[in-house]
């Protein structure tokens, strides 16, 4: 009974603040599953919070050769349209007026699933194609949370953290995605010249921070939902001369947050250039991207300073039809992207 008055003031006190995009309705759910799994996360890595750096690991999956096919590990999305095949993407990116530029969206530690659409769906109503590579399917790679529950996913995280090769920890698997990030650059770089930004996702915001390969075109990276614990302190690359948005929940246990430590952000790295870091902060315990009103005003905020919109209308009268012949021509001469 006791359990259920707490779970009824959270709900109650959370009602009186903005509301989420979605948790709130499932709070009564969800509370009692996540008290379980962030005891498993801090009991399972209690002794992890004293790790050395890690040195680089490498796997067979991590080889650079493999970011060859990362266009066929790919999903596009153009404003209007929404999720498109590439061939498509190619010819309407350099058709469609007014689009801002183009964010390389990266998943997190599970591969892709819903929430990168959910993000992906963000971006491209802000005026920006989006390409969201999936990293894990390389041939021989391995999440690096695995599991069927957010509960076993914690675990099986942690498992794979003391491991050290298939995890975020591990800079060979970071390098890895990057690798897979400078071939998608470098396709875009034949088609457009729009700039870049670079977005992630837990893991995928570890793969954002570790990046250094200075693009000219990347003109700022987007964090979801991950810290800079002392574990991944060896990780940070990020040129802070590019500005950066973050987002962290205090009590994230993916960002080894609690409420005694809450989960750190980026602020230390910026303390030359606090001004190039908008580092979006909430109470709470969700790890989910953009599922806060406020969190999603602060990064449209963000996006439009960095890259502001076209002062022209929205409206394309863009005649689709116009340019079948082109994508045609695309699909019979390119069956496959390589």
């Amino acid at each position: 009974m006791k359990n259920e008055q707490v779970i009824n003031r959270m709900v109650a006190e959370r009602d009186k603040s903005e509301p989420t995009f979605s948790l709130r309705e499932n709070m009564k759910h969800l509370l009692p599953r996540f008290f379980w799994s962030t005891s498993v996360v801090l009991m399972a890595g209690m002794t992890a919070l004293k790790a050395p750096a890690q040195d680089w690991r490498p796997a067979p999956a991590y080889d650079k050769a493999l970011a060859a096919n990362v266009l066929e590990r790919s999903v596009f999305f153009l404003p209007l349209y929404g999720a498109v095949y590439p061939a498509k993407f190619e010819v309407m990116l350099k058709e469609m007026p007014n689009i801002r530029g183009v964010v390389i969206h990266n998943h997190g530690c599970g591969g892709q699933w819903g929430w990168e659409t959910h993000v992906a769906q963000f971006y491209y109503r802000e005026g920006f194609a989006v390409i969201a590579p999936e990293f894990v399917t390389r041939p021989g790679n391995k999440l690096g949370c695995p599991g069927g529950s957010p509960e076993e996913s914690l675990r099986r995280g942690g498992e794979r953290f003391r491991e050290g090769i298939y995890t975020a920890r591990n800079p060979a698997r970071l390098s890895a995605r990057g690798d897979d990030i400078a071939q998608v650059i470098k396709w875009l770089q034949t088609i457009t010249r729009l700039p870049i930004i670079l977005s992630g996702h837990s893991e995928g915001c570890r793969t954002v921070y570790f990046w250094d390969r200075a693009e000219p075109q990347v003109k700022g990276g987007i964090c979801h939902k991950q810290s800079l614990h002392a574990n991944y302190e060896h990780l940070w690359k990020w040129d802070t001369k590019l500005p950066m948005w973050s987002s962290n929940e205090d009590e994230d246990p993916w960002a080894q947050g609690s409420k005694a430590q809450p989960a750190v952000g980026f602020e230390r790295k910026f303390t030359d250039r606090p001004e190039n870091l908008t580092s979006y902060r909430h109470w709470g315990n969700s790890h989910d991207p953009l599922v806060r009103p406020d969190e999603v005003a602060s990064l449209r905020a963000w996006l439009a300073k960095h890259i502001p919109a076209s002062a022209s209308s929205s409206k394309s009268g863009l005649m689709y039809e116009d340019k079948l012949p082109s994508i045609q021509e695309r699909l019979q001469a390119r069956p496959a992207l390589r």
